[in-house]
């Protein structure tokens, strides 16, 4: 989590996304073909400490290439972002299948192939350099010091951080209710279908709405699903508040996507950083922790606090509104 910021600024110190990138895949890829040699856990520990921190770079860099395309009218980012969610279905099934099959031994080979490729790659993508960000510009052309970038930053920690129960104890929920997994799958996998068609189709309704608006919606439509999640358990009725994903995850997400867009170009690898580490990985480590001493005592009453969570959200929503430019 803390490393992830210090990716974003190599990317915008030295202006060169590409770079950072392939250097960081071929890290992740390093450490898991560690793996196998590693024995006892402070080897363990150092081998997994050393692919985790190469493996968060990746998301973000890419996000960062993938908006500086669009600022260049090159690329299309929704279109584009949901390959990453097709992809991550395709890896999961076929990852279970691959683990039936031969078991725990073949997990640091399947990673050290994904990432070896994101490397090679890497010397393929499209290029987008910006120049460097001079020396000692950060205190002055801090992210953090943009208004819209901190309020996106602490909706997007609610909003998503709040994904953390449906992520960690949602299955444990429907299964308890007699739900059977092969029905569970097919629920998760229908959130991502859904994230994915808004992504693909949605780009017209995106732009129209715009930052604010868009997190409001996202704000909204968490109240309504964790809500529902607390109480329904029949299938049919589940899988209509599934649908709810495309707003939950993926509005709040391109909604900070286009605050980003409008930030300083010098300064985006390391607004990017910042978002996934705080705005995301973060409040769902803390989240996760919360919401499992939470199950453990009122089950799934559990989705109402993030129900709460991420509907405090809604009174960011009138100051993002006022700091955003018109065009965004």
């Amino acid at each position: 989590m803390f490393a992830v910021p210090g990716w974003g600024w190599a990317a915008d110190r030295l202006g060169r996304l590409r770079l950072v990138l392939g250097i960081a895949a071929g890290s992740a890829t390093l450490g898991a073909l560690m793996l196998p040699a590693a024995k006892g856990f402070g080897p363990v520990l150092a081998v997994v400490a050393l692919q985790g921190v190469s493996a968060a770079a990746l998301t973000p860099l890419s996000d960062t290439l993938a908006l500086a395309l669009v600022r260049a009218g090159r690329l299309e980012y929704g279109r584009t972002r949901a390959w990453g969610s097709a992809a991550y279905m395709a890896a999961t099934a076929a990852a279970g299948l691959l683990l039936q099959r031969l078991g725990t031994a073949v997990v640091p080979a399947v990673l050290a192939a994904g990432y070896g490729l994101a490397a090679c790659l890497t010397v393929l993508l499209p290029k987008a350099e910006r120049a460097p960000a001079p020396p000692g510009s950060a205190a002055a052309a801090s992210v953090l010091r943009q208004p819209a970038f901190r309020l996106t930053l602490l909706a997007t920690a609610l909003i998503q951080g709040a994904h953390a129960a449906y992520y960690s104890f949602a299955p444990l929920h429907w299964r308890s209710a007699g739900i059977p997994d092969a029905t569970i799958g097919l629920l998760i996998a229908e959130g991502i279908v859904a994230e994915i068609a808004l992504f693909i189709w949605g780009r017209g309704l995106v732009e129209r709405l715009g930052p604010a608006r868009l997190t409001a919606l996202a704000a909204g439509a968490s109240i309504l699903r964790w809500t529902a999640t607390a109480f329904i358990t029949d299938v049919p009725a589940l899988a209509a508040v599934q649908l709810l994903h495309a707003a939950t995850f993926a509005f709040q997400h391109l909604s900070a996507m286009q605050v980003l867009r409008a930030l300083p170009a010098a300064r985006a690898g390391t607004a990017q950083a910042v978002l996934a580490a705080f705005g995301f990985s973060a409040p769902t480590a803390l989240l996760t922790w919360v919401s499992g001493s939470l199950y453990a005592e009122i089950g799934g009453r559990t989705f109402l606090v993030m129900a709460a969570v991420s509907g405090t959200a809604l009174l960011l929503v009138p100051r993002l509104r006022r700091q955003m430019p018109p065009q965004a």
